[in-house]
Parts: structure tokens; sequence; C-alpha cells
């Protein structure tokens, strides 16, 4: 994840954040509206530490995995596919074979007909 994706939407986030900081609120999170700054200046003053060292960790948090209802937004579907040719085989290709679905040498039926 990136901090431009939290600058932009950090609704998907809200969970991942209450989880790791539970003392935030929503409204801390409404008030910082994407703004790091802001948002890292209030966990320090609830985590008793220093404004740059809760940026620190913010950031640190941020960098990690997407939550799952950002990444399935619609405005990611091109990055999804575009990372999907990280899960197919070395030397595979993806649109070769679907034998796995057990119906590679069956013809169809015409549309309405049973045999």
């Amino acid at each position: 994840m990136s901090l431009t994706d939290f600058r932009a939407d950090w609704v998907p986030y809200r969970d991942g954040l209450m989880t790791r900081y539970p003392d935030l609120t929503d409204g801390d999170l409404t008030d910082a509206d994407g703004d790091t700054a802001v948002l890292a200046k209030r966990i320090a003053e609830i985590e008793g530490t220093t404004p740059a060292d809760a940026q620190e960790r913010l950031h640190e948090f941020l960098e990690g995995p997407m939550p799952a209802d950002a990444f399935a937004d619609p405005t990611n579907d091109n990055a999804a596919v575009m990372e999907s040719e990280d899960y197919i085989p070395a030397g595979e290709d993806a649109l070769a074979d679907d034998r796995r679905f057990g119906d590679d040498h069956t013809e169809e039926n015409p549309v309405g007909r049973e045999h």
C-alpha cells in the first residue's frame, strides 16, 4: 500500500488503524482525513511519544499490505490483473489449458437441445 492510496481514500484503512491504535476514535480519523502528519500528532498525544516517532511507526504500518476491502475496490482492478501474473507458474500460458474444468473434449450442445 502507499501513502498516496491512504491520502486518496483512508476509509478502507479504518479498521486496521483502529486495531493497531485502539485509542483512536472515528473523529480522530475524520479530522485527519488522510493527512498522516495530523494523524501522527494525535497518535503521539495518545501514546505519549513524539510526533516524529508516531509518524514513523504510522508510515511503517501503512507500508504493510493493503486491506482487502481497499484492494477489492474497482479502481484497483488493473493493478490486480497485472499482479496476477505472479501466481502463474513459469512457462505456463494462462489461456492455453483448461483441462481442470473437465470439458475440453466435449462438444457443446446447440442452444436449447439436450443431445
